[in-house]
């Protein structure tokens, strides 16, 4: 199975191809230019693929409506090849073998930040709840919990606290396309069918 996966809900953009869930090639990107960017990428691509993945966000609404059409573009009006996944349960994949606590942020509008929570089972037929918290809420949240916070909500986050009382991983800030990609095989594999490919928008 040959899998394209992108990943284009923040500006810090990656695309990924995977064949029977080997992670072949990785390009990662930051760019105000999100269309102009995976044009000149995706240009270098002449492969036939089985299925293309996407993110519904919660992120960009310009990166995820432009993640979405291109994916679009890419099956020439075949929607079952298609993989929709989403942020949240992405990253908690990529933790879901580390015994820990974890609290996945995203910024929405104004003081307001999308999250998730992660308690050591990841559940492959079900996504993780996505909720709104206010600012002050989410920090009272992270003084009380013993949770480490991923995600690029992060970095929002750090403009009203500092970023060495926030628990946190550095290398899972972003979501990958690679990631992306493995879950969306793990999930076909189990025979669980996509989502829509509709945006979760951050407003």
């Amino acid at each position: 199975m040959k899998i394209l996966s992108m990943e284009t809900t923040m500006n810090y953009g990656s695309l990924a191809i995977l064949e029977n869930n080997i992670l072949k090639k990785e390009l990662f990107f930051e760019t105000k230019d999100l269309a102009g960017e995976l044009v000149e990428k995706l240009d270098f691509i002449y492969e036939e693929f089985d299925y293309i993945v996407v993110s519904s966000g919660p992120g960009s609404w310009t990166g995820i409506r432009i993640g979405i059409s291109f994916a679009k573009g890419l099956v020439l009006g075949n929607k079952d090849k298609i993989y929709v996944v989403n942020v949240f349960d992405s990253l908690f994949y990529s933790v879901k073998d580390i015994k820990e606590k974890f609290i996945g942020i995203v910024y929405a509008f104004k003081d307001i930040f999308y999250y998730s929570n992660f308690k050591g089972r990841f559940n492959y037929k079900k996504s993780f709840k996505i909720k709104k918290i206010t600012l002050k809420k989410l920090i009272s949240t992270i003084e009380k919990e013993k949770s480490i916070i991923i995600g690029p909500g992060i970095l929002n986050l750090s403009q009203f606290i500092s970023i060495e009382k926030i628990p946190t991983i550095n290398f899972l800030w972003y979501p990958r396309a690679s990631i992306n990609g493995i879950l969306a095989y793990e999930k076909i594999k189990r025979g669980i069918k996509s989502t829509l490919p509709e945006p979760i928008y951050g407003k």
